[in-house]
C-alpha cells in the first residue's frame, strides 16, 4: 500500500498538512533485485507453491480435513507483529533503580495511562486506524514508572513502557507496515514533547522491547472458504501434522534462522534471564488440546483461539529493529523444512517426537534435547538444567551470527536466501557488531565508570575495604599500568584483528566484570555517608 506521511508541523494555507507519498519499493539493479524485501517476496513465493505440492499429494491429511486437493486454489502466510517502545520526557530523572523496582512490583503492567503519554497512545490508534492498519490494542507494558506532576500541572520525568498492537495481513504487507506505525508512532509522541525508541535494550537492568511475531498459514479454496493449516480441528489434538512439522522446523533450525532476528548488542542484551524475553529454544504447546497456555518464557507459543482460524505461532525473540522482512523469510523457509518431514509422518508420532525427553532417539531432533514445556524457563529450571534441555544461550553477537558464515547451508539451499544474500547479511551484521563495539559500547563503559565517585571524606575502615574491591574492578577493566594492561585496552587492540572468537570472548568478559562492578559501588554506596 501506499501512504500519505502528512506533516502536522507544516499547515498550509488551506488549513490542511502537507504531505508526502510514502511507496514501499524494490532496490532493481542491472536487472536484479538487491532489497530484503524481495528476499520476502520471493521466499513467500516459494515456500507456499513448495508446501502446495505436499498438501496436494497427502491424501491421508485431505481426508483428515475433508478437502479434495482440486479444491485447493493456494496456499498464504500471515503475519502480525506486536510493537513494544519506551516513551520519556526528555533528560528525565528517573533512576534505573526506581524502574527496577517498579518492574519487579508489577506496578506498571496494563496500568491506566494519563497526561501526554496516554494521548499520544489514543492519537497513535486513531491515525494507525484512519490508515487502515486495523489496531486492536494499545496498552502499558510492564517497564515503567508514573509521571511526577510539577507545579504547572504538567507531568515530568515521564518513562513508561507501551504496546500498540494491529491487524495481520500478508507476511509483505505487515513488514511494511510496521516500518510506517514505527514513524507514525514516533511523530505523534514527538509532537507532544515526548522522546520514543525502539530500542531492544534502553537501559541496562529493566525490561527491552519486543517485536513478538504471530505466524499463520491458510489453505484457500475455489470457493472462498479459507482452512487453517495449522489448527487440528478436534478437541483431542493440539494442531495439525503440518502445524507439528512447522514447529519442529523453527526449534530444530533456530540456530540458523536467529542470526536474521538477534544480531545486535541490544538484542542480546534483552535476551536475558528474568525479563519475559525467551533464552532457550523450546516450545509450549498449552497445558492441555482444550487449555491453551500463554507461556511468556519460551521461544515459540501455539496460539489458538475461539476459533481454528485463530491457530498460529507466536515467536517471542524478535525486537523493534529486527528486520522483519529477513526474519519472515528465515523462519518460513525453517518451518518447510519441518514440514516437509512430516509429510510422511503421523500426528500422533511427530507428537510423541517434538515432546520427546532427553535422551530418546528422534529422526529429526537431537537426541540430547528436549523442546517443549509448559514450565517456567526461569523460574522451574536452574540454568545448569536449561542449558543442558535446551541448548546454551548465545551470548554475544559472534555468538549468534557465525552459525551462517559457512556456505551451502542445507535449510537454505535451493531458496531465495542464497549464499550471495546470506554472506552480505554476515558481513553487515559482523561490521556493525565491531562498530557498535568501538564507537558505542566502550565510550559507554568507560562513562559510566566515570561516575563511580569515592566519597573519602565520609568512610570508615568498613567503607575503605569496600572502596578498594570497587577500584581494584575498574583498574582491572579500564586502566592500563606500565605491567598490565586493561581489559579495554586489550579488546580495543583486538578489534584490529580478525580475530571474532578472542573479541567475543573478552567484550562478554568486560559484561561479567561490569555487572561486578556496579554491584561492588552499589553496596560501597549502602554504607557510606556522602557529607560533601
Amino acid at each position: 500500500n501506499w501512504y500519505i506521511d502528512y506533516n502536522f508541523d507544516y499547515i498550509f494555507s488551506n488549513n490542511l498538512p502537507v504531505g508526502t507519498i510514502r511507496i514501499p519499493a524494490f532496490l532493481k539493479h542491472n536487472g536484479r533485485f538487491y532489497c530484503s524485501r524481495s528476499v520476502l517476496a520471493n521466499t513467500v513465493k516459494f515456500v507456499e507453491r513448495e508446501i502446495l505440492k505436499i498438501i496436494k499429494n497427502d491424501d491421508d491429511f485431505l481426508n483428515q480435513i475433508k478437502i479434495d486437493k482440486d479444491d485447493i486454489s493456494d496456499i498464504t502466510f500471515t503475519l502480525g507483529t506486536e510493537l513494544e517502545f519506551w516513551v520519556r520526557t526528555p533528560a528525565s530523572k528517573v533512576t534505573v533503580d526506581e524502574l527496577a523496582v517498579s518492574q519487579m512490583l508489577k506496578e506498571s503492567y496494563w496500568k491506566r495511562t494519563r497526561g501526554e503519554v496516554r494521548s499520544g497512545l489514543e492519537e497513535s490508534l486513531i491515525l494507525l486506524q484512519k490508515y487502515g492498519f486495523s489496531p486492536e490494542m494499545g496498552h502499558k507494558e510492564v517497564g515503567g514508572i508514573k509521571g511526577k506532576i510539577t507545579r504547572s500541572g504538567t507531568i515530568a520525568d515521564t518513562m513508561e513502557q507501551l504496546e500498540i498492537d494491529w491487524h495481520y495481513n500478508t507476511p509483505r504487507q505487515a513488514a511494511d507496515n510496521e516500518l510506517y506505525a514505527r514513524i507514525l508512532i514516533k511523530e505523534v509522541f514527538r509532537r507532544r514533547g515526548l522522546e520514543v525508541t525502539f530500542n531492544a535494550k534502553p537501559l541496562r537492568g529493566i525490561a527491552g522491547s519486543g517485536e513478538h511475531m504471530h505466524i499463520g498459514a491458510t489453505l484457500k479454496l475455489k470457493s472462498g472458504a479459507m482452512v487453517n493449516l495449522f489448527d487440528s480441528y478436534d478437541i483431542l489434538n493440539y494442531m495439525s501434522k503440518y502445524g507439528y512439522g512447522a514447529l519442529m522446523g523453527i526449534l530444530k533450525n533456530w540456530d540458523y534462522i536467529n542470526p536474521f532476528i538477534s544480531h545486535s548488542n541490544s538484542a542480546l542484551k534483552r535476551l536475558k534471564p528474568g525479563y519475559e524475553a525467551p533464552v532457550s529454544i523450546v516450545a509450549s504447546l498449552g497445558h492441555s488440546p482444550e487449555e491453551p497456555s500463554r507461556n511468556r518464557t519460551v521461544l515459540v507459543g501455539l496460539v489458538k483461539g475461539n476459533s481454528p482460524k485463530a491457530t498460529r505461532f507466536e515467536i517471542r525473540a524478535a525486537n523493534p529493529h529486527t528486520n522483519t522482512y529477513m526474519a519472515t523469510s528465515a523462519i518460513l523457509i525453517g518451518m518447510l523444512d519441518g514440514i516437509k518431514y512430516a509429510q510422511n509422518k503421523d500426528r500422533n508420532a511427530l507428537h510423541k517426537e517434538i515432546t520427546k525427553k532427553y535422551g530418546k532417539e528422534s529422526d529429526y531432533l537431537e537426541k540430547n534435547r528436549e523442546y517443549v514445556t509448559n514450565k517456567n524457563i526461569f523460574k522451574d529450571y536452574s540454568k545448569h538444567e536449561r542449558e543442558k534441555l535446551f541448548g546454551k544461550s548465545p551470548v554475544t553477537v559472534w555468538d549468534v551470527i557465525k552459525t551462517i558464515r559457512k556456505s551451502d547451508i542445507p535449510i537454505y539451499k535451493d531458496s531465495p536466501l542464497s549464499n550471495k544474500i546470506i554472506d552480505s547479511f554476515y558481513t553487515s551484521a559482523l561490521n556493525k557488531w565491531l562498530i557498535e563495539i568501538r564507537e558505542k559500547e566502550i565510550p559507554m563503559i568507560r562513562k559510566e565508570i566515570g561516575t563511580f565517585i569515592r566519597y573519602e571524606n565520609s568512610e570508615n575502615s568498613f567503607d575503605e575495604a569496600n572502596w578498594h574491591k570497587v577500584d581494584a574492578l575498574i583498574k582491572e577493566i579500564s586502566k592500563s599500568s606500565e605491567n598490565r594492561e586493561s581489559m579495554i585496552s586489550s579488546l580495543e587492540k583486538l578489534l584490529n584483528t580478525q580475530k571474532f572468537d578472542s573479541i567475543s570472548k573478552i567484550y562478554s568478559h568486560i559484561e561479567d566484570k561490569m555487572n561486578e562492578l556496579r554491584k561492588a559501588y552499589k553496596n560501597y554506596l549502602k554504607n557510606v555517608i556522602n557529607n560533601t
